[in-house]
């Protein structure tokens, strides 16, 4: 009878860089190796032509099983995200029972 054994190995996170970018708009480009995410913070208005530009501040780019874990570990996030919120307005509306 043969045994599987699965060793695990920790890996610490080192954060080189802390700072963070907002994100309120994103471009995606997609081949059939991989897929591009172009982060930007919005719109702006260029004040010299008048017009309105997307300035993207980072690219990210991953390949279909990467995104394809991404977008998991992300409808996770905003699954728990929502049923917490669910739970916390359920509880926010009860009215208090009163005492007759």
């Amino acid at each position: 009878m043969a045994e599987d054994t699965k060793t695990t190995q920790q890996i610490k996170v080192r954060y080189t860089d802390t700072s963070a970018l907002y994100a309120s708009q994103f471009i995606l480009n997609s081949s059939d190796e991989d897929i591009t995410i172009n982060f930007s913070s919005g719109p702006m208005v260029d004040p010299s032509s008048g017009e309105t530009m997307l300035p993207v501040h980072t690219r990210i780019a991953l390949t279909k099983s990467a995104a394809q874990r991404l977008m998991g570990v992300l409808g996770k996030a905003l699954a728990g995200q929502d049923a917490q919120a669910n739970s916390a307005d359920a509880t926010q509306m009860q009215m208090p029972k009163l005492k007759q």
